[in-house]
């Protein structure tokens, strides 16, 4: 029993953007999905928020119905693993190429940086479509949608060399705005992690919109 806390701590400290996140609660459904409960239970149901896409427009939760969503945090600017991050999800995008009922968020970490025209040029560079979107707002909205919203850390650590952390697991929600699974997006557990996903999003297709 000790050995399989041991490793669930090691996965949560190495979980994020500076490999020192505070995912409390994504360890606790990785906890859950461990045991007997099933793998695609119902977490908690994603609030309301009203952000901006790429193109300047507003992005609302209720846009989310009707479609599951693979979300994750990021920043363009991201000196560390953010573009191993997108191109996981690019990955996946692809994957699901041409089907509807599938749709990307990729939320900034940054947002008084990531203005929509860097996010339409950076959705550019990862070949996203119209199932993709890259959103911005006020960095308390996006803060608190992360932190209380999501349940993945995105904090500010002035002066430091990566002043913002974040995590780095994508985040399933199915077609009636609840979250399904986390899944680590950067590192060598990634690759299972997004077969995982791959497979998780075909099975919730078969449940009813």
């Amino acid at each position: 029993m000790r050995t399989k806390w041991t490793i669930l701590l090691m996965v949560f400290l190495l979980g994020g953007c500076d490999r020192n996140p505070d995912d409390s609660h994504a360890l606790e459904v990785r906890s859950l999905n461990a045991t007997s409960e099933p793998r695609l239970r119902k977490y908690w149901k994603i609030p309301e928020f009203e952000l901006l896409d790429q193109k300047g427009g507003p992005f609302v939760r209720g846009a989310m119905e009707g479609k599951l969503w693979v979300v994750d945090f990021f920043y363009s600017s991201c000196p560390g693993p953010c573009p191993m991050l997108t191109s996981r999800v690019s990955e996946i995008h692809k994957a699901f190429q041409g089907d509807n009922r599938v749709g990307f968020l990729s939320i900034s970490s940054d947002p008084e940086k990531d203005t929509p025209e860097v996010l339409s040029l950076y959705a550019q560079k990862f070949g996203a479509d119209e199932r993709w979107s890259f959103l911005t707002g006020s960095k308390p909205s996006i803060y608190k949608l992360a932190n209380e919203g999501f349940k993945l850390s995105l904090q500010e650590v002035v002066g430091a060399a990566e002043p913002i952390t974040h995590s780095t697991r994508l985040v399933l929600v199915d077609f009636h705005g609840w979250v399904r699974g986390f899944y680590e997006g950067v590192g060598e557990e990634s690759n299972g992690a997004s077969a995982r996903l791959i497979e998780d999003i075909r099975e919730l297709q078969k449940e009813p919109k």
